[in-house]
């Protein structure tokens, strides 16, 4: 007798199934034979099949243990999946298939979660082609809006130095069983090809947003009070009056570097 999966609200599912989204999802994603994926949230395998037909593998990560089941029978039909029933953030890519090619990866995120996968990818930077992920809708917001912007802060910043971002198409509540509450959006990362994650600016960029942005209705001189004279943020073409919510990813990355050089760190 075939079991009905349900579901799990801890786990922040929402199965996708329009079929018109699902089509338009792998437009934008445009998958080739040539090219490795990864998956994250498989779910039901709906677009993990769609995806089969289209490219060389498919890593299919899911940590429901009832949807794995259903998921391994594709293991049956194919030489080219492989189901992994495991936390995303337990992964690391460089173990997972010695390092020959770097993932595209796609995922339905969980909004309860976003944060740490978005914190996982940029660990995994360096073995990924790109991302095309679900989000929904104010959390996506967050890593693409613009400086003024009441979702702009220190995620924003650290996506847009790390990553390419581009906004491709926005997601109904009604594609979705359950229907969620809110809207989704779905967005396409590249890594920055020149960024290092491990590299002292982009350590010391994490410290200066976190500073900023733990702070962010103070004025960056008041952040920067015994760190930074006024006259030292005015040379970096910042106003000291600013709220960290008015610089740009450029702005931060000055003030980084600024900071390595002047202070041996």
């Amino acid at each position: 007798m075939y079991k009905v999966i349900k579901p799990k609200k801890q786990l922040g599912q929402h199965y996708l199934t329009d079929t018109l989204v699902i089509e338009q999802i792998l437009k934008a994603i445009n998958p080739k034979k040539e090219e490795t994926f990864l998956e994250i949230g498989s779910g039901k395998g709906v677009l993990t099949k769609k995806l089969l037909d289209r490219t060389k593998f498919i890593h299919s990560v899911e940590i429901d243990k009832d949807l794995i089941p259903e998921l391994k029978k594709l293991e049956l039909l194919s030489n080219d999946v492989n189901i992994h029933q495991v936390n995303i953030l337990n992964i690391k890519l460089e173990n997972l298939s010695q390092n020959l090619y770097k993932y595209r990866i796609v995922g339905n995120l969980p909004y309860n979660i976003s944060t740490q996968i978005m914190l996982w990818s940029i660990q995994n930077l360096r073995y990924i082609k790109d991302l095309h992920y679900m989000f929904q809708k104010e959390f996506g917001e967050r890593l693409i809006s613009s400086p003024g912007s009441k979702s702009y802060g220190r995620l924003s910043v650290l996506s847009q130095y790390m990553f390419q971002s581009l906004f491709l198409f926005k997601i109904l509540p009604e594609s979705f069983k359950p229907r969620p509450s809110v809207d989704s959006i779905f967005l396409r990362l590249v890594p920055r090809k020149e960024k290092d994650v491990d590299s002292r600016e982009a350590k010391k960029l994490q410290e200066v947003t976190q500073l900023l942005f733990s702070k962010r209705r103070k004025k960056i001189s008041t952040s920067f009070k015994n760190i930074l004279s006024q006259n030292e943020i005015i040379d970096l073409r910042i106003d000291p009056d600013d709220r960290p919510e008015s610089l740009a990813v450029n702005d931060f990355v000055r003030l980084a570097n600024y900071l390595l050089i002047n202070s041996n760190g």
